[in-house]
């Protein structure tokens, strides 16, 4: 009687048990994301060949890039490389499109902007590549 008893309770301990899956957990951060946020300084770039290791004010670009899908990008003016005010902050939102490419879309644009980052030095950088033979590298 006893066994029939437990075989019962375990059956009905597996029918009315809830279903778990992968899905129940939320959606997953697609990969690169984490190591997105923060912000983030132009560090040197490469211009037709031509490597570009001092920046000066109007060619400064700092992202800020948050966990709640916010960023932000910061131009600066001036001249030489240390009397530099900010000239325009563009705020919008970003999303991982996977396989490295983020889509930023500024507030108030119908327009997106996809960037094809590549991390490097245990994520401490980036590099952007344009197709006009531009790189930016950007670090934290």
């Amino acid at each position: 009687m006893k066994k029939i008893f437990y075989t019962i309770s375990l059956l009905a301990l597996i029918i009315l048990m809830p279903n778990c899956s992968r899905d129940d957990d939320g959606p997953s951060t697609p990969s690169g994301t984490n190591n997105l946020y923060g912000t983030w300084n132009l560090d040197y770039y490469i211009n037709n060949s031509q490597l570009v290791e001092e920046i000066v004010c109007n060619e400064q670009v700092t992202y800020v890039f948050s966990s709640n899908g916010s960023y932000s990008k910061t131009t600066f003016a001036g001249e030489g490389s240390t009397n530099c005010d900010v000239a325009v902050i563009l705020k919008g939102k970003w999303e991982n499109l996977g396989d490295n490419i983020f889509q930023l879309t500024p507030n108030g644009s119908t327009g997106n902007e996809n960037l094809d980052i590549t991390f490097q030095d245990n994520f401490t950088k980036f590099t952007i590549t344009y197709g006009n033979g531009l790189v930016e590298v950007f670090s934290k």
